[in-house]
């Protein structure tokens, strides 16, 4: 096992316009990310349970700048088998934008998505499961 801080790139996916909140998923289950790397449901539920419990409301920047004042995480939810919106299984957060010109950047579709932040232990694939490409 090995540890690595990793980064990657969370496409809105549904937003809610008269609440200025957008939805994207953190993590699908199962499907590889773009270094490659994946997690079993199990993983991520783990992963949303552990940052929701250490969440400052004021964990959200624009573009990694480190002022965290652009958003607060609002909801956040592992997607049942049946959502419409969402890929069973996944973690999804919402995130409150409170800042008029973000959310204009946003409904412009300059901003189109999360920059996640995080560190991973990552384990090797014994290729004893099939995994999709991430899309």
């Amino acid at each position: 096992m090995s540890r690595v801080n990793t980064e990657r790139i969370v496409e809105f996916k549904k937003s809610d316009e008269a609440k200025q909140i957008v939805y994207g998923e953190v993590y699908k289950p199962d499907v590889k990310d773009t270094d490659g790397n994946w997690m079993t449901h199990e993983t991520i539920e783990k992963m949303a349970h552990d940052f929701m419990s250490n969440l400052k409301n004021d964990q959200i920047d624009r573009n990694h700048t480190g002022l965290k004042d652009k958003g607060a995480v609002v909801e956040s939810f592992i997607v049942r088998k049946g959502d419409p919106d969402f890929i069973e299984g996944a973690w999804v957060v919402g995130v409150h934008v409170p800042d008029k010109e973000v959310w204009q950047q946003i409904v412009k579709g300059e901003l189109t998505g999360f920059s996640i932040e995080g560190t991973a232990h990552l384990v090797e694939d014994r290729g004893d499961a099939e995994h999709e490409q991430a899309e």
